[in-house]
């Protein structure tokens, strides 16, 4: 959706997304609390800590700014480095 947009309403408008990894919100937090969960976590994502919300909004405010003026239909990772799920518990298939 982010590539179709910004190929139909470029070039007056710049169209891109973020996608966020851990970021640790107040609902995140709760889950947070277990500290063998976070230590799990942290130890699955190669920046070794969780995000913050002002790490999505510096990457927002990159996407909003001149610095960006060449950047269009792209998905910025705002995830630690993550490549595999660093969910710190194995889920069963469905």
């Amino acid at each position: 959706m982010t590539r179709l947009m910004a190929n139909e309403l470029a070039p007056k408008v710049r169209v891109n997304a973020l996608s966020c990894g851990a970021i640790e919100t107040e609902a995140l937090g709760k889950f947070l609390a277990n500290e063998s969960v976070r230590k799990g976590l942290v130890e699955r994502t190669p920046l070794r800590t969780v995000g913050s919300p002002e790490d999505v909004a510096a990457a927002a405010l990159f996407l909003c700014s001149p610095a960006s003026r060449y950047i269009t239909g792209r998905v910025l990772p705002v995830d630690g480095g993550i490549v595999t799920s660093n969910t710190p518990f194995d889920i069963p298939d469905l």
